[in-house]
């Protein structure tokens, strides 16, 4: 049998449709090469490609006008935060825009293929976005469906909202909202009949700006649970030579700062910044606490314990 020919570059990467192939001149018999994976049909992908979410589901979207990556794989692509039972990367969440096209009352069902979890929405234009060649709802649209999971718990997504939300003005690292809260209440409310509505209307009263991780929306949310004294997302305190120190959270009547100490905070370079930051922080009067996943996950209370004994040190006698 004489070597296949070699596909067009375009073709070399990732997936793809036969459509496409067939409209750059590769032939048929050429696309039942045993180089091409077939995952579904009128689909190719080459064995050797090492694709992203995006690029494997881009065929997907373009075989059907009506057709866009959404839910938990939407937001796999715009890194909104996930527990980690959502982030499964073999699944791919395809959404089938309800109406066959403008004006018509044709309702089409939910994608059906290998590999992909189906859905039907009703999406405006301006809830569908395009990247890298796959049509995706955009993030807003992405977080109104995440609210309509039942299995993601409301900390989950408060921790995915205010992902979205989060800017600040942080010296080192300013951070601009990837869809501003002002902008995320405007959305919501302007939906009707739309599965997590009400979810997404409760979760947008307990959104704090300028939250830099979802460890600490997390953490955040179990002190307010606690009701403890509200603690602050990025809080500024001033040392006793004028600098400003940003904390992770701070509560300002108390001077109590919480830092959650990621993976990173363990590099050689970090933990001098961190130690830097430390003696600042103390000589500033404030008392601190360090949360660890080791923290987190000895449970609420434990967590609570230390930050309540860090604020009866400064007067809190609730």
């Amino acid at each position: 049998m004489p070597p296949e020919r070699s596909l067009p570059r375009e073709l070399l990467t990732s997936s793809f449709s036969v459509e496409e192939a067939l409209a750059l001149g590769v032939s048929p018999r050429r696309l039942k090469a045993a180089d091409l994976i077939r995952p579904s049909r009128g689909i190719r992908t080459p064995e050797l490609a090492r694709e992203t979410l995006l690029q494997r589901a881009r065929p997907y979207t373009a075989i059907h006008d009506t057709t866009v990556l959404s839910h938990l794989s939407a937001a796999m692509v715009h890194r909104i935060p996930l527990p980690s039972w959502a982030q499964d990367p073999t699944l791919i969440d395809l959404s089938r825009i309800g109406a066959a096209a403008p004006g018509s009352k044709e309702r089409l069902g939910q994608p059906r293929r290998p590999e992909i979890r189906g859905h039907r929405l009703r999406l405006k234009e301006d809830e569908v976005a395009v990247l890298e060649g796959s049509k995706v709802t955009t993030p807003a649209r992405t977080w109104l469906d995440l609210c309509g999971n039942r299995r993601l718990r409301m900390d989950d997504i408060i921790a995915a909202g205010e992902y979205l939300v989060s800017q600040h003005e942080r010296t080192f690292h300013r951070r601009t909202a990837i869809v501003p809260l002002a902008d995320l209440r405007a959305y919501v409310e302007s939906r009707h009949r739309v599965v997590g509505l009400g979810r997404a209307r409760i979760a947008l009263d307990l959104l704090a700006v300028g939250v830099d991780s979802p460890q600490e929306s997390y953490l955040r949310q179990m002190l307010e649970r606690a009701g403890l004294p509200r603690f602050i997302p990025n809080c500024p305190v001033v040392d006793p030579w004028g600098g400003v120190i940003w904390v992770d959270v701070g509560n300002v009547e108390y001077r109590t700062a919480l830092e959650y100490e990621g993976e990173h905070h363990f590099t050689e370079e970090q933990m001098a910044l961190d130690a830097w930051r430390d003696r600042r922080t103390r000589a500033s009067g404030w008392n601190q606490v360090k949360i660890t996943k080791h923290d987190m996950a000895r449970g609420e209370p434990y967590v609570v314990r230390l930050v309540v004994d860090a604020l009866r040190d400064h007067g809190y006698r609730g």
